[in-house]
């Protein structure tokens, strides 16, 4: 589905990634842990096709057999490749609606509205926020439950979660986490790039990539992802040593 081959970038002449070989099948779910700073939204934006990221040669991003890097982000999109921000920044003057027009130029706008509506009342949010600028003056986990609407109106073959549990309380976690589960279809696949476990008990990781210093340092199963978050920490640290240096 899509192979990640001796990916090497760089951000303002500054190495980030250096030589990572990795590969996610379809409807899989996946974890992408490491210590701030390892690389790992700096790897989900380089599959999404950031501007602002130099990849070098020898590297090569490939889905379904074919190189995306010569693709801008938006074709990359439109293949079927999501990612959902760390910090979405906010669109003033740009509502749910209006972005989702543009996104989805083949869906009617009344199907567009009447879906959009549906998931909004399963993530429980406000009505009056379907009609703000997108992301403009929301909280985190209003924040985060429109990226997750946004997922399921678009409905991606992989989708890249940048830390969608934080700023989110547990009651908002369960909502989110249900959600994609419950709109996940079998080819559908989840990568979580994280620091907390919170949607591993309804969403289990079914393989495990620790980064460390723009590098794949281990991998393991799903197992490995909890036993890193809750008991090693990252290189052998201890949890709370890693949270006290976020």
């Amino acid at each position: 589905m899509l192979e990640i081959n001796n990916l090497t970038a760089s951000i303002d002449e500054k190495s980030i990634l250096k030589g990572i070989t990795l590969s996610f099948e379809s409807g899989k779910t996946y974890a992408l842990l490491g210590p701030n700073g390892s690389g790992k939204s700096t790897l989900a934006s380089t599959v999404l096709g950031h501007p602002n990221i130099a990849v070098h040669t020898p590297s090569d991003i490939r889905w379904n057999a074919q190189s995306i890097l010569p693709l801008s982000p938006h074709e990359r999109a439109r293949l079927g490749i999501f990612g959902s921000f760390q910090s979405p920044p906010p669109l003033p003057g740009v509502s749910l609606f209006a972005f989702l027009r543009f996104a989805l130029p083949e869906t009617t706008a009344l199907e567009t509205r009447q879906r959009a509506e549906n998931y909004a009342k399963e993530l429980a949010i406000p009505t009056t926020l379907l009609h703000r600028g997108l992301h403009d003056g929301f909280s985190g986990g209003e924040k985060k439950k429109f990226e997750a609407l946004i997922w399921a109106m678009l409905a991606p073959q992989i989708a890249f979660f940048d830390e969608l549990d934080t700023g989110v309380d547990v009651d908002a976690q369960k909502i989110i986490g249900s959600f994609l589960k419950a709109h996940r279809t079998p080819e559908q696949t989840f990568v979580f790039i994280t620091h907390s476990p919170a949607f591993f008990t309804l969403l289990p990781p079914d393989e495990t990539f620790i980064m460390s210093d723009g590098t794949i340092s281990r991998t393991g199963d799903g197992s490995l992802a909890r036993t890193i978050i809750e008991q090693e920490g990252f290189e052998g640290k201890k949890k709370e040593k890693i949270e006290g240096g976020r």
